[in-house]
């Protein structure tokens, strides 16, 4: 065996490890609860910053022109609203993870 099909091979090695230990601290991670990917899609988009902006503006202009009957109304809605957002956060995850398993599975299955 040649220097360089040592080294390659070593360097191979080194990339695998790498790449395992990486595998296994992200999935420790997103087990645990400690990474969403639903937040890093937004974390650093200032289109996103902005609407939130625009969005706590108008909240904040809205709750103090009305009363507190409707404020207790919005604010339910508010919750409702989040709680379909969550749901549909989830059901756009698991559905974007088994789509790219399924692609994955097609192209080492040879499949074009």
């Amino acid at each position: 065996m040649g220097a360089h099909h040592l080294y390659a091979s070593h360097f191979r090695t080194k990339i695998h490890l790498k790449r395992t230990i990486l595998v296994k601290n992200i999935l420790e991670k997103f087990a645990r609860g400690n990474i969403s990917p639903n937040l890093w899609s937004v974390m650093d988009n200032p289109d996103y910053e902005r609407a939130a902006n625009a969005l706590i503006d108008c909240e904040t202009r809205l709750l103090a022109a009305i009363n507190d009957e409707l404020t207790e109304i919005f604010e339910q809605h508010i919750a409702a609203n989040a709680e379909l957002s969550l749901i549909t956060e989830t059901e756009r995850f698991i559905h974007g993870y088994r789509l790219g398993v399924l692609m994955t599975m097609e192209v080492f299955n040879g499949k074009d």
